[in-house]
């Protein structure tokens, strides 16, 4: 029998890994791949296992704890897999058979994978939306080429319906949290008790003598000279930007004021619960008092610094693993400071809705900034970030060579609406009230630091 002699000359059809490499290029893939669909789909499922399984032991450094307890979220994964192959079954016409519409949602899992597990984290948010429009687009094309191909049809409708599933599954799995963490920092299984319920007494009843224990390394020194004393409390711990903050916030003070030795700081970080004590409302009441102790509180200053989300209360909100914690009011946080007797205190907080505190807080004797209005939001307050937006700006890059709080803040202020602006969201609007006794008086606290800062910034 013979052959047409064009026929020698077609290719030979594709392998599914083959197809599947080709729709990943975005190349145009003119007929359905041949051999066995399931088993490419099986060598893929490995293959984003690994790839996964890397990405969270690298999210996990420094010391990487294999967690098993992770592992059955995966079914919720499995579990999507299988409705996004039934939904572009569904509503492809021809519907394509099970086995190649399963093959080709498996091949739409890496894009969205290395999106969400090494780029996003890193991302500022203008460039989070860019980005995520960009694979967004990405994987409509990829669905579209790869219906086509093992339905002979093109399959618009089914390919839109396929990434609109598969973003609103991405938005329920944020919001769900259900993320299939194999890997933990060895702290963070540390501060997962078996039965929260049951430490959590414990844990609160050991408070003050954790915070007694790190003001005994609090010591004024025999200096005539008014001393700058430091606490910060960071207060939602499953989100590690606000202990990242206030890290920063107490090496930047510290430097610029000289409060080395004079310094304590409240966390709530869920990975840790035991390297420092908990910002809690009593804690923080306990803390002004033992360091209003060690203060001489005719002149000496305290540098009080919160970061966490915020309430329109006001308040500041307090949570940490299952700890039954208090908000902070603003009233709270009055009454906290009066009771210490600490006269001069500056008040730097970092929240939403933060400016309603200034109203309870304002007295020739005090200073308070916030990173935003009592109306207003502020930004980065999320594990995406490494701090705030207003951390970024005042702690970060305007503090450390300001010649003083006012113009670090007007610095800060002016930076942040610049942002703001470029990304198209509603002001934060930053609010600082400014004491006039207390911003005199700071001319003399750290003089001989400050000094030297701006003398190597003028270098």
């Amino acid at each position: 029998m013979s052959t047409p002699a064009n026929a020698a000359f077609e290719p030979p059809p594709q392998t599914w890994l083959g197809g599947l490499l080709r729709l990943w290029l975005l190349r145009p893939l003119n007929s359905a791949p041949s051999g066995d669909a399931a088993r490419a789909t099986l060598i893929m499922a490995v293959l984003w296992l690994a790839v996964w399984v890397a990405i969270d032991h690298r999210q996990s450094q420094p010391d990487p704890q294999f967690f098993a307890g992770g592992i059955p979220l995966l079914a919720w994964y499995a579990f999507g897999l299988l409705a996004l192959a039934a939904l572009l079954r569904r509503c492809s016409q021809p519907a394509p058979i099970l086995a190649p519409a399963i093959a080709l949602s498996m091949g739409a899992v890496p894009v969205p994978l290395l999106f969400a597990g090494l780029a996003a984290p890193d991302l500022a948010p203008v460039w989070f939306w860019a980005a995520g429009i960009a694979v967004g687009v990405y994987t409509l094309l990829f669905l579209a080429r790869g219906l086509r191909a093992i339905t002979g049809q093109r399959q618009r409708t089914a390919a839109c319906a396929g990434l609109l599933f598969m973003a609103g599954f991405c938005w329920l799995t944020d919001t769900l949290n259900v993320i299939p963490d194999v890997w933990t920092p060895l702290e963070a299984q540390a501060a997962e008790p078996g039965d929260a319920s049951a430490d959590s007494e414990a844990i609160l009843f050991g408070q003050p003598a954790r915070i007694d224990q790190a003001l005994e390394a609090v010591s004024r020194g025999t200096s005539p000279k008014p001393q700058a004393f430091f606490l910060g409390f960071a207060g939602v711990g499953d989100e590690k930007v606000f202990t990242q903050e206030i890290g920063l916030a107490s090496r930047v003070l510290g430097e610029r004021y000289d409060i080395a030795g004079r310094s304590l700081s409240l966390i709530n970080d869920q990975r840790d619960l035991e390297s420092a004590p908990l910002a809690t409302l009593s804690g923080l009441t306990y803390a002004l008092r033992g360091l209003a102790a060690h203060m001489n509180l005719d002149q000496d200053v305290l540098f009080l610094s919160l970061s966490s989300h915020g309430a329109e209360d006001p308040a500041i909100i307090v949570a940490n693993s299952q700890l039954p914690l208090n908000d902070v009011t603003d009233e709270d946080l009055a009454d906290a400071l009066r009771d210490s007797g600490i006269k001069w205190r500056v008040i730097i907080i970092s929240a939403c809705y933060a400016g309603g505190f200034i109203e309870r807080l304002r007295d020739p004797q005090t200073i308070v900034i916030t990173a935003s209005a009592a109306d207003r939001t502020s930004f980065g307050c999320s594990n995406d970030s490494d701090l705030t937006y207003f951390g970024e700006a005042f702690y970060r890059d305007a503090l450390p060579g300001a010649r003083s709080l006012r113009d670090a803040f007007d610095t800060a202020k002016a930076a942040i609406a610049e942002r703001e602006r470029r990304e198209r969201v509603t002001p934060s609007n930053p609010q600082a009230y400014f004491g006039a006794k207390l911003e005199a008086k700071l001319t003399s606290i750290g003089s001989e630091a400050i000094a030297g800062i701006n003398a190597h910034h003028r270098k």
